[in-house]
């Protein structure tokens, strides 16, 4: 015996539907989601290193920025020693790490003066480097 179905034949864009909202969600989750990466939003060349160093994805950014001046910015605001020195103390009961993105060609005794404050009051430092490039394979 033969079973034959007597409901109306339903339109295609009933099953494309569901799938096409789950390509949006998926697009709009990555789209947003780009934006999570840390950056300081100052341009500094760093220093080149092999070594990589994992749990300061939420820290503290301290930048310091190469020439003369050494210009320093707090997670992205220009700030003097003095509010650099006050901003750490404020923030001692939250994260509890300093990233440094420190230019190759700013000057030692600021990075140094900088990672010493912020060790002073509690805080771990990590300097922020970009990573070497692999050899590659000669043919």
């Amino acid at each position: 015996m033969k079973l034959e179905s007597h409901l109306p034949k339903q339109s295609p864009w009933l099953y494309i539907t569901p799938l096409l909202n789950a390509i949006l969600l998926l697009l709009v989750y990555f789209l947003f989601s780009s934006g999570f990466v840390v950056q300081s939003g100052i341009t500094v060349e760093m220093p080149r290193s092999s070594s990589r160093l994992t749990g300061f994805d939420r820290a503290h950014i301290v930048t310091i920025a190469g020439g003369e001046s050494a210009a320093m910015y707090f997670d992205g605001k220009l700030v003097t020693w003095d509010e650099l020195r006050a901003t750490l103390e404020k923030l001692r009961s939250g994260e509890r790490r300093i990233l440094l993105h420190a230019d190759r060609f700013a000057p030692t005794g600021k990075f140094t003066e900088v990672s010493s404050l912020a060790m002073e009051m509690g805080y771990e430092v990590a300097l922020s480097t970009t990573p070497t490039q692999p050899a590659t394979a000669q043919r």
